[in-house]
């Protein structure tokens, strides 16, 4: 087993060094789905634990010897970004299991603030009203872009924000695991805001703050958002929709979606249904995926023409 603990949290070493022993008892559970997050109150110190799930086994032998673990790349991260005067929970300390020489569990411990919260219902469209925020939250990323930080997973769920007194807003990064840690190139910015938005109005209204913030064409830096912003969620559309299918229909419905493996079709099509669209086959599996795409695709980029240059 490896512990690694921040100095200025050494005083919480017996609970860091006990934590993989009682994990699974005690704490509060945040979030239990691929990995698990629980929050633990030790000492006055309001923290978060998060438990990455055991690697498939490629992984737990390239996190053994040849890369740095989830939960390492987690604290090294959060020193990077507050050194670089970026914004992130304070790190505590990281825990990696070893079975058979081999990565098993790792845990990366932080500080948690209660006060803050995701900013997912700014991002929807369901708050009109939301200009400052906007705006301040444009200007963050301008400034962890400047700082030369650029995260991978940029998205609603992995930036809090907290409500100062005054009214203005804090930012700052979670899921950190996924960093770069580079100069980084306007296009590389614009991109980043591929996947903050699930309302084409608001991710239009971002990326005109960002123009003006910026001093760039408003115009341009719409379209390049949009276009980044809806490659992003096409993406996203499929993959659920073939989940979903897979649960519902099985793995044959999933694996023969025309979307998601249109060469593969096409070429079926010309070999035994002689190119016909209209074949009684082709259209009960094509209404089938796109019935599914329609309820998840919240920015309906499936029903857009696009006018974008690649």
């Amino acid at each position: 087993m490896k512990i690694v603990i921040n100095p200025e949290y050494s005083f919480l070493t017996d609970f860091i060094n006990d934590l993989p022993e009682n994990f699974s008892s005690k704490g509060e559970i945040i979030y239990n789905e691929r990995n698990v997050l629980k929050r633990y109150q030790v000492q006055g110190v309001d923290m978060i634990v998060k438990s990455f799930k055991v690697p498939i086994l490629v992984n737990r032998i390239a996190y053994a010897f040849f890369r740095k673990s989830k939960a390492c790349r987690s604290y090294e991260y959060a020193l990077e970004i507050l050194r670089r005067g970026g914004n992130t929970p304070a790190p505590i300390a990281y825990i990696e299991e070893y079975k058979d020489g081999l990565l098993n569990r790792s845990y990366y411990i932080s500080i948690f603030d209660a006060r803050a919260t995701t900013i997912r219902e700014y991002m929807d469209g369901s708050i009109l009203d939301a200009e400052v925020m906007w705006r301040s939250f444009v200007r963050f990323t301008i400034n962890i872009h400047h700082s030369g930080i650029l995260h991978i997973d940029y998205s609603p769920g992995n930036v809090l924000m907290e409500t100062k007194p005054d009214g203005s807003f804090r930012f700052s990064l979670i899921d950190i695991n996924r960093l770069r840690f580079k100069k980084v190139t306007r296009e590389e910015a614009l991109s980043n805001f591929d996947r903050l938005a699930l309302s084409v109005e608001v991710s239009t209204r971002l990326a005109e703050i960002y123009a003006e913030e910026c001093s760039l064409d408003k115009n341009e830096t719409v379209r390049k958002i949009n276009k980044y912003s809806d490659r992003f969620f096409l993406k996203r559309t499929i993959k659920e929709s073939t989940k979903q299918i897979k649960r519902e229909k099985g793995k044959w419905a999933a694996f023969f979606g025309p979307l998601e493996h249109y060469f593969f079709l096409r070429w079926i099509r010309m070999l035994f249904l002689n190119g016909d669209k209209n074949n009684c086959l082709y259209k009960k599996e094509r209404g089938l995926y796109f019935s599914y795409i329609k309820s998840k695709d919240e920015r309906q980029v499936l029903n857009r023409r696009y006018h974008y240059e690649s």
